[in-house]
């Protein structure tokens, strides 16, 4: 951060103006979220964050690397928050039991549930304002100040970075922790020096400590050292060995200093004993009661969580199907109705201009090196582009763009370097898809997890496509109980994609249904306690619309909450 504005005559306008954009952007996503409850992915971070802040014990949610939790459960020490969930069984017998802890915690225990969901926002808006930042330097050091300004306003007013920048999850803290190791990586194989080295080396371990698809850094950084020159693949090891000693495993045994070994153990082998023991698994049990080592064992057990979810897949709504994998279709398909309309005109006019600058260029194979390294940021970009779009491509775990998210400020980068190069005579364009880009976020808000472009009919009309983490995950339940006093509705059947607790919100107003409470139209009539009112989350809709809850989707609804509720009057 000091190098960023290391001489006074660095704090100019420009940098003023870009504080400026940064902090709009900052308004507009804690505005945005102020009435949301946690979506489905916060309800164990959050507990697991403050489990860990207070008792330095990991036993909760080890499937996600701990530092984004950590940084959300950090302004809950100062809440003075009741901590009966710590007597709970979901802490003291329960194998994991994240999701039963977060709830207990958040909204059982006699604590204020929504002053806890602004509190954690704090951690997650910093790792977006501090991405920016960095994406904001790089580029103005590659580009220059116009295209510096143009990438910053891309990513920060992105509806869905926005969106997800609010949320307590692993997704924007990959973002943070890919783009700063790889800045500080690329820097140190220009430079090697010994500052430069630890940067890469303290940026790499922050990343593997965000969540473990950032492991993907390590086949990345080898292959970023072989193109510059094979003399640096020592050193790169030396940074990724460093940056698993000096920050990994610190932070991990901190995270298992008062986890019990035996404790330890014994969650190890449960968890274990849904996959087959070979010798990794073997290799993590045998350490995770270890002094020392086991911290190590626990990080290994996370990564091995992943990777069986990831071959299992799960299920998903993708274009009228339900399926356990949507193919490799599904991240080029939800990329393009997911991102507005004049970003995808300014990705093909910079891809058009690469091309034909490539052409015109004249390159020559002999002069392989030396163009190599004079363009050694935007490979190192591509190959990173490359590399987690294959992986996301092939990947059976299809339930949301949030998953592509580490790509997103290499685009944009990439994207503002070119666009600056258009002819004067038509760079008027710019500003005009500039102001249409910004109209968008705008017209989008507060419901940024929601947006889809004009393809797919608008925010309104995404959930024919995709639902999930891409549209609905819970966020919207306190306007639903809003609503639903505003409108003097005593009583409404409500089917919730979420883990927000809907006593909480909506107190006796409601009746816990799920898809299988009524077979029929005529069934609801007839049974209903609600007066014919029904709610469903557009996830539970879609999953069954031509089955289950077919009587219900060929009815108009009143209302759609948030884009994410569809409310009906039967």
């Amino acid at each position: 951060m000091k190098k960023i504005f290391q001489h006074p005559r660095h704090w100019n306008r420009e940098t003023s103006l870009a504080g400026l954009i940064i902090f709009v952007a900052l308004v507009l996503a804690t505005a945005s979220s102020w009435n949301d409850v946690i979506v489905v992915d916060e309800d164990p971070h959050i507990g697991a964050g403050y489990s860990y802040v207070v008792k330095q014990d990991m036993r909760l949610n080890p499937e996600h690397p701990p530092l984004a939790k950590d940084l959300a459960g950090i302004p809950l020490l100062f809440l003075n928050l009741k901590n009966g969930a710590f007597d709970s069984q979901s802490w003291t017998t329960d194998n994991n039991g994240q999701w039963e802890f977060g709830r207990k915690l958040i909204y059982n225990s006699g604590n204020n549930a929504n002053l806890i969901t602004h509190a954690v926002k704090i951690a997650m808006l910093l790792l977006f304002a501090v991405s920016a930042i960095f994406l904001f330097r790089w580029t103005r050091e590659r580009y220059g100040n116009h295209a510096a300004f143009l990438a910053l306003i891309l990513f920060v007013f992105s509806p869905t970075i926005m969106a997800h920048a609010r949320f307590v999850t692993t997704d924007m803290a990959a973002l943070t922790g890919v783009l700063l190791a790889t800045y500080y990586f690329v820097q140190y194989l220009k430079e090697s020096s010994r500052r430069n080295f630890w940067f890469a080396t303290v940026t790499f371990g922050i990343a593997l400590l965000m969540k473990f698809s950032t492991i993907l850094l390590i086949p990345f950084f080898i292959l970023l050292a072989l193109i510059w020159s094979w003399r640096t693949l020592g050193r790169t090891f030396l940074v990724m060995l460093f940056g698993f000693v000096v920050v990994v495993w610190p932070v991990y045994f901190f995270h298992v200093f008062n986890y019990p070994p035996d404790r330890q153990r014994a969650d190890t082998e449960k968890i274990l004993s849904y996959q087959e023991r070979g010798p990794l698994q073997k290799t993590i049990l045998w350490m995770s009661d270890k002094p020392f080592i086991r911290a190590t064992g626990q990080y290994g057990l996370g990564l091995l969580m992943v990777m069986q979810r990831s071959a299992g897949g799960n299920t998903v709504y993708f274009r009228g199907n339900v399926t356990l994998a949507a193919g490799p279709s599904y991240f080029p398909f939800v990329y393009l109705i997911k991102e507005p309309l004049p970003w995808l005109v300014l990705l093909v006019i910079a891809i058009v201009l690469a091309i034909t600058k490539f052409q015109v260029s004249g390159f020559r194979f002999q002069n392989l090196r030396p163009w190599l390294h004079d363009n050694f940021d935007e490979i190192a970009m591509l190959l990173w582009l490359g590399i987690y779009w294959g992986i996301s491509i092939h990947s059976t775990l299809n339930i949301g763009i949030r998953h592509l998210l580490p790509v997103y400020p290499f685009m944009i980068m990439l994207v503002a370097g070119q666009i600056i190069k258009l002819p004067k005579r038509i760079l008027f364009t710019v500003p005009v898809l500039l102001a249409w880009f910004l109209f968008e976020n705008l017209r989008v808000f507060p419901y940024y997890l929601t947006y889809f472009n004009q393809t797919v009919g608008g925010p309104s009309g995404g959930y024919r496509y995709v639902v999930d983490s891409n549209l609905d995950w819970g966020q919207d339940l306190r306007r639903l109980a809003d609503w639903i006093r505003d409108h003097e509705i005593h009583k409404i059947d409500l089917d919730y994609f979420g883990w927000a607790d809907q006593t909480y919100y909506l107190g006796s107003r409601f009746t816990w249904t799920t898809v299988d409470t009524y077979k029929s139209k005529e069934d609801f009539l007839a049974r209903n306690t609600s007066d014919g009112w029904i709610a469903v989350s557009a996830t539970f809709l879609m999953n069954n619309y031509n089955t289950k809850y077919a009587w219900l989707y060929s009815n108009n609804a009143v209302t759609v909450i948030g884009n994410s509720i569809f409310i009906y009057h039967l």
